[in-house]
């Protein structure tokens, strides 16, 4: 019996890992001898395109790390639970980002509440952290969205306007809405399921840090602040897009149209069924493309994006691990 309690968490790793993996490969919509062929043949402007999204998508990672911290640390209020570190942050953002491909969409964010927890971030900053992010992210890739129907005269121009005028009425009125939401969290944590799940959590290393210790919001300027490293971020990722629909020289985009458009599909993958909002944001991808480059272009481009994508991540988890492990080597060494 001792001997299957040791091997048992081992053996539960790599049986998700292995079910993570299958259903990767599984969103992929290419044969292994395909992806093969393509690789070989890629131009050194596809990997560039693939190190600045992966690039991205540790600014995305370090904002939600700014988030956490900033939720947790309030003016004239005591902390709540510890402050993560930002290549522990790092870490854990990337280790759970693969549950996304698991069939439900909400098991990265299920393995980040688990894992952060272990590194003591108490419960309700995390999920905090979670909402303030997703709202954060959305209205960041809305901005972009709009620029591109705006271009394609979909959109009028006044919905600029519209939208600036809400930001303005948000930046007003922030303190008294963000008052009535953090409101519904106090009632929330007062939940007995909730609180039986922060206990849950707490016990993975022994401690309470898990358990709701009371509000967690972020202020009027670090919101504002958030949303513009959003904003930022996703013009990052607008480069990358742009670098790698271009690498195929089979016609060229703008830089604007190309964050929008990979915003833009982002957004309406979140209809998707399917995990990571496979089918519908290929789809989109083919139909903003195809306005500029082709439909059969835009095909390609469309199914070799989901590779891109997925490449990134994993280049974007080895760093980390590689980073981490260096990191322990050189403390190993001091303190020798």
């Amino acid at each position: 019996m001792a001997v299957l309690r040791r091997l048992a968490p081992t053996a539960l790793k790599l049986a998700l890992a292995g079910i993570i993996v299958f259903f990767v490969l599984r969103n992929m919509p290419l044969k292994l001898a395909d992806i093969e062929s393509f690789l070989a043949h890629a131009s050194l402007r596809f990997y560039s395109s693939m190190a600045v999204f992966a690039f991205f998508l540790m600014l995305q990672a370090g904002i939600w790390v700014l988030i956490v911290n900033a939720a947790g640390e309030e003016p004239g209020k005591p902390r709540i639970g510890v402050k993560l570190k930002l290549l522990d942050g790092l870490r854990i953002f990337i280790d759970s980002q693969f549950g996304k491909y698991l069939p439900g969409g909400f098991w990265n964010y299920a393995g980040r509440v688990v894992l952060a927890s272990r590194a003591g971030v108490s419960l309700n900053v995390q999920l905090a952290a979670i909402i303030y992010e997703n709202v954060l992210l959305v209205s960041a890739a809305l901005c972009y969205a709009l620029i591109l129907l705006v271009s394609l005269d979909i959109a009028p121009a006044a919905c600029i306007f519209g939208v600036m005028l809400l930001f303005a009425l948000t930046y007003v009125y922030y303190n008294k809405g963000s008052a009535a939401i953090r409101s519904l969290f106090v009632r929330a944590s007062r939940w007995r399921l909730l609180r039986r799940f922060g206990v849950r959590l707490s016990s993975l290393r022994g401690t309470e840090s898990a358990e709701w210790a009371g509000e967690a919001g972020l202020t009027r300027n670090r919101f504002f602040g958030c949303l513009a490293c959003f904003l930022g971020s996703h013009f990052i990722m607008g480069i990358a897009f742009w670098m790698l629909t271009n690498s195929f020289e089979q016609g060229h985009i703008g830089l604007w149209y190309a964050a929008g458009t990979f915003a833009t599909s982002w957004l309406l993958g979140l209809f998707s069924p399917l995990p990571g909002g496979l089918g519908v944001r290929e789809g989109f991808l083919v139909y903003f493309l195809s306005l500029k480059l082709g439909a059969e272009t835009a095909l390609y481009i469309s199914i070799i994006a989901r590779l891109w994508n997925i490449m990134a991540e994993v280049l974007f988890w080895a760093a980390v691990r590689t980073v981490g492990h260096l990191t322990r080597r050189v403390r190993t060494y001091d303190e020798a």
